[in-house]
């Protein structure tokens, strides 16, 4: 068997599947069509079968591999170290301020920064 045969067997196959779920979709589909003119109203009082509380929580995976540029402070443990060493006895303010004599410009945060992951640290 060539290789254009077993492409043509693949593809035959595949159509078949996709047609026994189109069958089971239409059944579906007259079967809700069924209920609705019996009783529109004992169908709609089923309302959502799934319940929000099945749904899964988000994973560890998901969180940690947000879009975008991490933070300074997160990914500098000695300025990170820095901060946490002074978040619960400083102002933002006074913290950015201490971050900027002690740390290069290259590795400085502003109150803002200090504040956004102070923001993301609390909510986890």
């Amino acid at each position: 068997m060539d290789g254009v045969s077993l492409q043509i067997r693949t593809a035959c196959a595949v159509v078949g599947q996709l047609k026994l779920l189109l069958d089971r979709l239409a059944d579906a589909l007259d079967q809700a069509e069924d209920e609705l003119r019996v009783d529109p109203l004992s169908a709609h009082s089923k309302g959502v079968q799934i319940g929000f509380q099945d749904l899964p929580e988000p994973s560890d995976h998901r969180r940690n591999h947000r879009p975008g540029r991490p933070s300074k402070i997160e990914t500098d443990p000695e300025l990170r170290a820095f901060i946490e060493a002074r978040i619960d006895r400083m102002t933002f303010d006074d913290i950015a301020s201490e971050v900027s004599r002690r740390f290069p410009e290259g590795r400085r945060v502003a109150k803002s920064a200090i504040h956004a992951w102070w923001q993301r640290r609390r909510r986890r």
